[in-house]
């Protein structure tokens, strides 16, 4: 981490980032924060913000953490006071915060799908609708998390793919809107990530099994044309380029980070690249 490379192509912006307390909400803030941004990351796990907080300290960089319910609008308007209090102005917002549920359609049930929209799609239309009226007079960034299930069916992923999808279309519509403000917006789609490059994560471990996990790990390396998982530094700096002057001309978008599997269908048999 110490040796996380420092640009200045955000310096001067300020930037605001939901769910930096965990995965890619903190891989971004890093990322954002050595690429010369203010930064401000919000959550609700004070826990998951120390250990946010220690990982920029080891990095020799600096953001400042505000607990935050997204699906509060009250809370909306208490983080961006803070912000325009703090800075005056939000040149980025990343709108990460998010939850999954993934079970078979017949399984879902209605409590599961509200809790699915309430996060991913009401936190996220909250944060743009505040954006807006702090970005009008100057304009700025927004990026939604989304997620390749936005795109395609999946199973077990009813809810939340249809949840993903509405965070994909918030950002064109917002790119739509946001026209005349000078204000862009886009949605980043994630492909299959883990942080200890081909090891199974916690997680998968917890839904397939040790075996299965691993099994689940090598599928997703055989199908993804670059032959590799990424890693939540790949969604980071992808956010970042979305969030620079250098993107300007990039506005309702909808951006696969995920080693090309959205390209089409793909299976590895085996024969190896001699590249």
């Amino acid at each position: 981490m110490s040796e996380m490379p420092k640009t200045d192509q955000l310096a001067g912006k300020v930037v605001l980032i939901t769910g930096g307390t965990s995965g890619l909400g903190r891989w971004t803030t890093l990322i954002t924060a050595a690429q010369g941004a203010t930064v401000i990351y919000s959550g609700r796990n004070a826990e998951g913000a120390a250990e946010t907080d220690r990982r920029l300290n080891e990095a020799g960089l600096k953001a400042e953490y505000l607990p935050h319910d997204v699906t509060k609008e009250d809370e909306w308007q208490s983080v961006m006071d803070n912000v325009l209090k703090r800075y005056g102005r939000l040149d980025g917002l990343v709108n990460n915060s998010g939850v999954s549920r993934l079970k078979p359609m017949d399984q879902l049930s209605l409590e599961d799908l509200e809790y699915l929209l309430s996060v991913n799609v009401d936190g996220m239309f909250l944060g743009t609708q505040y954006a807006f009226r702090v970005m009008k007079m100057r304009g700025g960034s927004i990026v939604n998390i989304s997620a390749l299930n936005a795109l395609r069916g999946s199973p077990n992923s009813t809810g939340y793919g249809m949840a993903k999808a509405g965070t994909t279309h918030l950002a064109r519509a917002a790119a739509i809107e946001g026209r005349k403000y000078g204000i862009r917006a886009n949605a980043v789609h994630p492909g299959v990530l883990f942080e200890d490059g081909d090891k199974a994560s916690p997680g998968a471990i917890a839904l397939f099994g040790e075996e299965g996990a691993q099994k689940f790990v090598q599928f997703n390396i055989d199908t993804t044309p670059l032959g590799r998982l990424g890693h939540p530094r790949d969604i980071g700096t992808a956010v970042a380029f979305l969030l620079s002057d250098a993107s300007r001309h990039v506005t309702g978008t909808a951006v696969s980070v995920d080693g090309g599997r959205m390209a089409g269908e793909y299976l590895h048999h085996g024969i190896k690249s001699q590249k």
